[in-house]
């Protein structure tokens, strides 16, 4: 059997099989192996591995199948010799090999951490052959360098879609293959400093933004009269975000006639809830010198 050094991967022909470690490779080299009699039904294998060297394994294989109606077994025993080579994915992933670079920009280092992780996940649940050569923080964000361009191009949609933003795409000829020109695409992914569930200070008002969709916003108005609208992304840019609200503690109420402790001054508040409010909790946001309250 043919398998690869670095990763285990077994050669079949056309592709290379991935594997967690050497011994389940030859394993299913082996089960692959064995030849059954088209009549055999429920058949099954149960091997036992000894390694005698870096290079050759004994195995006792015992097989047991239905021919009908009658429960036949039998116990194989052979060696496997192994011969390894380095795949496609370990070579290139050694020699720095990359076909795209996705470049994730935003001001917000909270947006990025999200986005960041959310872009190793893909890579690590993706199939082997989609790895990263090279990636790392930058001044504004954060570079990967990936080995796919679709997948690069997959992503960065996906971020946009997820996140709001942008994307631009360019590309640079690194050479030529069969008469063919190599590009080399860069995917310029810029996310807004908003995300969703975040509260902002605009016109004189306090708004939560509700949904994201690419370069636009769904917010709600958190006082009377509560209304929505959708706005551009680009257009909040200098809108100020405030910081996460803090519980309320209700000292007493009647009817829609609040008494409130502001947690941020420590003093008793008169308020009013909204028409045909009957939620449970009460939170307060801060902005300069002003108190707002979120009937949640």
């Amino acid at each position: 059997m043919v398998c690869c050094k670095a990763c285990y991967s077994l050669k079949i022909p056309g592709t290379w099989l991935e594997f967690s470690d050497l011994e389940s490779s030859v394993s299913h080299f082996v089960t692959e192996s064995i030849e059954w009699n088209s009549e055999i039904g429920k058949n099954t294998s149960n091997l036992i591995l000894k390694q005698l060297d870096p290079q050759k394994f004994r195995v006792n294989i015992g097989c047991e199948g239905d021919y009908q109606g009658l429960l036949l077994d039998a116990n194989l025993k052979t060696e496997v010799q192994i011969k390894f080579q380095v795949c496609q994915t370990c070579s290139r992933l050694a020699g720095g090999y990359y076909e795209a670079i996705l470049q994730v920009r935003t001001k917000r280092k909270e947006i990025l951490n999200k986005a960041v992780e959310e872009i190793y996940n893909l890579i690590d649940s993706g199939p082997s052959e989609f790895f990263t050569t090279e990636s790392g923080p930058v001044r504004g964000g954060y570079d990967f360098q990936l080995s796919s361009t679709d997948k690069a191009r997959t992503i960065s949609r996906d971020l946009m879609v997820k996140y709001g933003g942008h994307v631009t795409e360019t590309n640079t000829l690194v050479g030529r293959k069969d008469g063919r020109d190599l590009l080399r695409h860069t995917f310029g992914v810029r996310l807004p400093s908003i995300g969703v569930s975040d509260y902002l200070f605009l016109d004189d008002k306090v708004w939560k933004v509700l949904r994201i969709d690419r370069r636009r916003t769904k917010l709600i108005m958190l006082s009377s009269p509560f209304h929505q609208k959708m706005v551009e992304v680009d257009t909040l840019r200098n809108a100020p975000l405030l910081d996460s609200p803090l519980e309320v503690q209700v000292i007493s109420h009647r009817n829609s006639e609040y008494l409130l402790l502001d947690p941020f001054t420590l003093q008793t508040v008169e308020a009013i809830s909204p028409k045909d409010w009957k939620g449970n909790n009460v939170l307060a946001l801060r902005y300069g010198i002003e108190t707002y309250f979120v009937w949640d």
